[in-house]
């Protein structure tokens, strides 16, 4: 075997990285996580809003309930006063200060009546949210763990082919290897190809019978290179 045979063990190596590589970027594994992360966000920011909407709730109760029962206090004070009240236009007065505080008090007592109801039924949807994000998150730790596991096994068959890969290389000299190095980063498909029959297996263009005499009959030390594509040639 010559050394581009050997070299083209090589590239064989390195089209395999690169393909694991891309395998490992696109597992299909990764979406399912995706997925699974994505609608687990989504419905906590959904528990996150309904209890913002709660603890807004639960403030303007509390709120309603301390004006209550101020004008609790002032109810009865006020009650208190009219019965050391003589004067007719003063009891009136402090009449009409009753019943506002009164009509206040009974509006508290009806928005209140309303709140409560919305919290009830906030807090009924903030358990539900509450459960669906307990099932979310153990379907995305078990995508995580299938993820996880997928990922170890395209890790493993890349580690195998970089040691196949260096242990290749060590084959091939060195300068041979810096050329098809350069010659790779040009045409990642191919920097050394086959020829079958008339054709190059990396541009897949016919070379005529001279040309290919002409590569045949290159004195030692020089490798074959396609005059089309410039990859080296395996004759």
């Amino acid at each position: 075997m010559g050394a581009l045979d050997d070299l083209l063990s090589v590239q064989a190596t390195d089209i395999a990285l690169t393909q694991a590589t891309f395998r490992r970027a696109h597992l299909p594994e990764r979406d399912t996580f995706a997925s699974a992360d994505t609608w687990l966000k989504r419905v906590t920011e959904q528990r996150d809003a309904v209890t913002t909407e709660i603890d807004a709730l639960e403030s303007e109760i509390a709120s309603l309930e301390t004006s209550s029962h101020t004008l609790d206090e002032q109810v009865a004070r006020l009650e208190k006063q009219l019965k050391t009240v003589i004067a007719p236009r003063e009891a009136e007065a402090l009449q009409h200060e009753i019943a506002e505080r009164k009509d206040q008090r009974s509006a508290h007592d009806d928005r209140e009546l309303e709140l409560m109801e919305q919290l009830e039924a906030k807090r009924s949807s903030l358990e539900e949210l509450e459960r669906e994000i307990g099932s979310l998150a153990g379907r995305r730790d078990d995508a995580a763990r299938t993820l996880k596991a997928a990922i170890a096994v395209v890790d493993a068959d890349i580690a195998r082919l970089g040691e196949q890969r260096s242990a290749q290389s060590l084959v091939v000299p060195p300068t041979l290897l810096e050329t098809y190095e350069r010659k790779r980063k040009a045409r990642p498909e191919g920097a050394v190809a086959k020829l079958t029959g008339p054709t190059c297996g990396s541009c897949h263009m016919d070379l005529a019978r001279t040309e290919i005499d002409a590569l045949r009959s290159l004195p030692e030390g020089e490798h074959p290179e396609c005059p089309q594509c410039g990859c080296f040639i395996v004759l």
